[in-house]
């Protein structure tokens, strides 16, 4: 699976434009008495679970986050090798446009060594 080159360009931190942040104003809250609430009626009207049940739910929770955490890092893992992959046959002509690159950069230093003239101050 190709993806498409994308040229990125390097901004130095200092020529970024600054981000603003909106001036959000939070509501204030109401405080709460809570002594005037009963917590043995509040309780006793809450459903009864059974704790054979509950603790069946929370196994089963656990079981299955631990899943999607063990199927994530496993498509992670297919996704470094797709990209040794795409890395590796791409390798090859990276390292063959570098070297052409390279010999034709020297190339034209050896020229430009070659065809300079030679300074008063040199044969001094």
């Amino acid at each position: 699976m190709g993806y498409p080159s994308e040229h990125k360009v390097f901004i130095p931190r200092n020529q970024r434009n600054p981000v603003k942040i909106p001036n959000i104003k939070f509501p204030t809250i109401p405080s709460l008495d809570l002594t005037k609430i009963d917590a043995q009626k509040v309780l006793s009207q809450l459903p009864r679970i059974p704790t054979d049940r509950a603790k069946e739910m929370a196994k089963d929770a656990a079981y299955t986050t631990v899943g999607f955490g063990v199927l994530a890092f496993q498509k992670t893992q297919v996704r470094r090798q797709e990209v040794m992959t795409e890395v590796q046959a791409k390798l090859p002509g990276v390292v063959e446009e570098a070297v052409t690159q390279a010999s034709a950069a020297i190339t034209n230093l050896r020229r430009l060594v070659s065809n300079r003239k030679p300074t008063t101050e040199q044969h001094s």
